[in-house]
């Protein structure tokens, strides 16, 4: 029994966490979608590459992969913005753009088109393949022209009031619905970049300011210095709050990579090296900056260090909190989980067999075997109905035909006799036919005249009772169960009758005191296990987009809490309850093993009779009847039969059951409501009894249907050498942005 639990509550742990694990893989990927590059316009990639000039200029090249995801109208124009400012940017130049898609090298138009204003055909032969630069200080919907060298700016010192303009770079390319991949070469010369001081040469170069709003997967990056600067004498540090790395080789360049980059995120590049004599940068400046800058640099990397280290702090709360509280639920859960299995364990063994019919109604050990033999064919509810009926016709207080009732019309069948029956079924093929459909029951008299002198627990009783309102409804005390069925369909106040045998089978059952509840705070603690590991895979997932958390701690946790409330056995056996389950279990194993006892004695229908009523409560009726024909094989004697098996008629009807099914081989079956012929006739009735039940169930109004089980009992179970940018200051020179339109 614990090891069948034990496999069930693995398979239940494992459904439960390969369902989340989807849900978490289908949020991360939607999480990851919608922040990382789902805008209309993004890039796939940028690299750039910037190397000082002796004079203190940048030559810069850029290579953008562009992603445009479709809209209204096309893609036609490329562009990027950059401030120019007198201290630090005073002009652009020697500007060349490429398309590396095609290949195409594109040239200047000195008038800037607007997209809206052509349609695509006219774009694509007037604009498209050429670059432009205008001033857009003023507009950028109404740009001025733009003249590197007539309107570059005057150098002026850093720190004294400086002049601004705005310039856009932009290239017209072929109108576009959409693209995954598009990639582009601009290059072009930064002047009057660099200043010089009496110690040092320093400057800084933003290619992305905060005021870009296109995100990128990942920026790569390069700044070389001039010939005869190395690591030794210069230094360098990147800006950006995004996940970065960095690297410095021998010459002192300085490689970057910033991964995932969200709009409005900056990277700046800062840079210093020890000035040369030879040094030829345009814009010089008095003073000494070397020991600022570093001082600077310091205390920015320190102020982000302790800025990373307060939000890593903060997400480990955020992490650890409602991991360390679904951990310490699921191990209170499988603590608890553990003293239920070893109160639900058996403290005495178990017997192998018992051979008497048990101490406890039909309808009270068709719950029990519930709980002592695992995986029991059929219903509950079902099994206590039928054998409880079974019962009846052991007692005398209904006797069971097969055939229908108008087959029957004419005869007193409460004064009839199996043989007779049986010679008048053979004698006709059309009741033979009749008889392998359907069943009659007949309400015997001694029910109206000495109901007291049947000795009915209250089980039986009570699904008496049902009967006989059957009867009345139908008129006749003789009835078949096609139309007590039909009777019932609409009978609105039988599903009080049928509460009422329910709440009998309770009852006989709860009387045993056989099982006590155990197990009930692993569960609890297992549910709440499972709420809080679902609720961290949520916040992993949804909340902070780490699907590896979710993977590494929700889900593990996940599948300890489910494995706990799974594996709890809801009931355990008191000591009264092991020897009740010693005779239901005992004897179940009696009857499917029965035939290989040699100690049988005589043929005893009125045992035998017993046998059937609990091998309908325990779903064995077909492997009972097996086992009695293989150690009575004289019972397929139809001859032996009537002289020795007709006291009985649920033994002798049985019994002519089978002969009939051998005999006719694939031929007719007894059935009834759709299910397979075969069998015992036992299992006839639990047949035909299951569905007038349903039906009676399918009548009740939904108030009283959900209320129908009220009390049941249910069975079952940095700096030049860092290794990353930190959060310095922004605003070097450029201060690029860039889209498209």
């Amino acid at each position: 029994m614990g090891s069948h639990r034990t496999a069930r509550a693995v398979i239940a742990a494992a459904v439960v966490t390969a369902i989340t694990a989807a849900a978490v893989l289908i949020m991360g990927f939607a999480w990851h979608g919608a922040g990382g590059g789902r805008a209309q316009v993004s890039y796939n990639a940028v690299d750039i590459r910037a190397q000082m000039l002796d004079n203190g200029d940048l030559r810069i090249t850029q290579t953008f992969d562009y992603r445009l995801e479709s809209r209204g109208t096309p893609w036609r124009q490329m562009f990027q913005q950059y401030t120019l400012s007198s201290d630090r940017l005073t002009t652009i130049s020697d500007i060349s753009v490429t398309d590396l898609t095609t290949g195409r090298t594109y040239t200047q138009d000195d008038t800037v088109h607007s997209p809206s204003g052509y349609g695509d055909a006219g774009w694509d032969s007037t604009c498209a393949g050429h670059w432009y630069i205008a001033d857009i200080t003023q507009s950028e919907s109404h740009p001025d022209p733009f003249d590197p060298e007539l309107d570059a700016l005057s150098a002026t010192a850093v720190g004294e009031p400086a002049q601004t303009k705005d310039v856009e770079i932009g290239w017209n390319i072929p109108s576009t619905r959409s693209a995954k991949s598009m990639r582009f070469e601009l290059a072009m010369t930064w002047h009057g970049v660099a200043t010089a001081y009496d110690d040092v040469v320093a400057l800084e170069w933003e290619p992305f300011s905060a005021l870009n709003s296109t995100p990128a997967a990942r920026v790569t990056g390069t700044f070389a210095f001039p010939k005869g600067i190395s690591e030794s004498n210069s230094w360098a540090w990147l800006h950006t709050g995004a996940a970065s790395e960095t690297t410095r080789l021998d010459d002192g360049s300085l490689q970057f990579t910033v991964t995932d980059l969200p709009g409005g995120e900056y990277i700046n590049v800062v840079v210093m090296a020890e000035r040369q004599p030879t040094s030829a940068v345009s814009r010089e400046q008095a003073g000494r900056m070397k020991q600022r800058i570093l001082e600077q640099e310091r205390q920015e990397a320190r102020i982000a260090s302790n800025a990373r280290q307060r939000e890593a702090r903060g997400r480990l709360i955020i992490w650890l909190i409602p991991a360390v509280l679904a951990m310490l639920l699921v191990v209170g859960a499988l603590i608890g989980a553990k003293r239920a299995c070893a109160q639900g364990r058996r403290h005495t063994e178990a017997l192998e067999y018992w051979r008497e019919p048990p101490d406890m109604s039909p309808a009270a050990a068709a719950a029990l075997i519930t709980d002592v033999m695992p995986g029991i064919q059929g219903s509950r509810d079902d099994r206590q109905m039928t054998s409880t009926l079974l019962s009846l016709v052991t007692k005398g207080a209904v006797a069971i035909y097969p055939g229908s009732a108008a087959g029957y019309r004419g005869l007193d069948l409460s004064r009839a006799d199996c043989v007779s029956i049986g010679q008048l079924i053979a004698s006709d093929p059309r009741r033979e036919a009749d008889a392998a459909g359907m069943c009659t029951l007949v309400i015997m008299p001694r029910v109206y005249t000495d109901r007291a002198g049947l000795q009915l627990c209250r089980s039986e009783s009570a699904l008496l009772d049902v009967l006989l309102r059957a009867s009345e409804r139908i008129g006749l005390p003789v009835f078949d169960f096609g139309q007590m069925q039909a009777a019932l369909k609409d009978w609105r106040q039988g599903y009080a009758w049928l509460r009422g045998f329910e709440d009998a089978c309770n009852a006989e059952y709860q009387a045993l005191h056989a099982t006590v509840p155990v197990g009930v705070g692993a569960r609890m603690l297992g549910g709440a296990a499972m709420i809080a590991s679902w609720l961290t895979a949520f916040i992993y997932t949804a909340a902070v987009g780490q699907i590896a958390l979710a993977l590494v701690i929700s889900l593990p946790l996940l599948f300890a809490a489910t494995f706990a409330a799974q594996v709890s056995p809801r009931q355990a056996f008191t000591a009264q309850g092991e020897a009740y389950a010693d005779q239901v279990g005992g004897l179940m194993r009696y009857m499917e093993d029965f035939s290989e006892f040699g100690d049988r004695g005589v043929f005893d229908t009125v045992l035998w009779g017993r046998y059937m009523v609990y091998a309908a409560a325990f779903g064995i009726s077909d492997k009972l009847m097996e086992q009695m024909e293989r150690a009575y094989p004289q019972l397929a004697d139809p001859e032996w039969a009537n002289v020795h098996a007709s006291n009985d008629g649920l033994v002798y009807w049985s019994a002519r059951r089978n002969r009939a099914m051998r005999s006719r081989g694939s031929g007719i079956h007894f059935a009834f409501g759709g299910a397979a012929g075969g069998g015992s006739f036992g299992s006839m009735v639990s047949s035909s009894f299951s569905s007038v039940g349903s039906t009676i169930r399918d009548a009740m109004p939904q108030s009283s249907a959900s209320g129908s089980r009220s009390g049941s009992r249910r069975s079952g179970g940095g700096g030049s050498f860092r290794s990353g940018g930190f959060k310095g200051h922004s605003g070097g020179s450029g201060g690029g942005r860039g889209g498209a339109r």
